[in-house]
């Protein structure tokens, strides 16, 4: 029997993942960002109150990473769905993150909010190079840095960051 708020149900993820406009295009003729959205949106058709996303910005230029990012946080706080996210990029996972597991050969080797796993000695440990961590003094949340061999060159050059 067909769900009476079925077409509605899909409206609302169409409008919360603002692909609204989207709805009659082929998949072929969307971006990676337009795509990533609309498969978003079909997982909150479902009306599930949690969300289990891996890598969900890969391939994503940066404006729709931070779109997507912006657009996970908002499912979390604004819509009540609980979201688990697996993030390479330490950075997009210190900005989006209440909580954090950091695995190492797929055991948790911390666990917490963002400032207490994401330490420059835990990360050294975990990663087997330098990593400096430090607060970025606009947004306040935490930056990382990894050091590789040519990190002199570019302090040089003026180009940290």
């Amino acid at each position: 029997r067909p769900d009476p708020d079925g077409p509605a149900a899909v409206d609302r993820a169409l409008a919360l993942t603002g692909v609204d406009g989207l709805a009659d295009r082929v998949a072929d003729q969307l971006s990676g960002g337009q795509l990533q959205r609309v498969w978003l949106a079909g997982c909150l058709a479902q009306e599930t109150g949690v969300l289990l996303l891996d890598e969900p910005t890969t391939y994503l230029d940066l404006r729709y990473q931070v779109e997507l990012l912006d657009l996970i946080r908002d499912l979390a706080d604004d819509h009540g769905i609980a979201v688990g996210v697996v993030l390479h990029d330490l950075d997009q996972a210190a900005a989006v993150a209440d909580r954090i597991a950091l695995l190492e050969a797929g055991r948790i080797v911390a666990d917490g909010s963002p400032e207490d796993v994401l330490t420059p000695e835990r990360l050294t440990a975990v990663y087997g190079i330098r990593i400096d961590v430090a607060t970025d003094p606009l947004t306040g949340r935490l930056r990382t840095r990894p050091i590789g061999r040519h990190h002199i060159r570019t302090e040089r050059l003026g180009t940290t960051s």
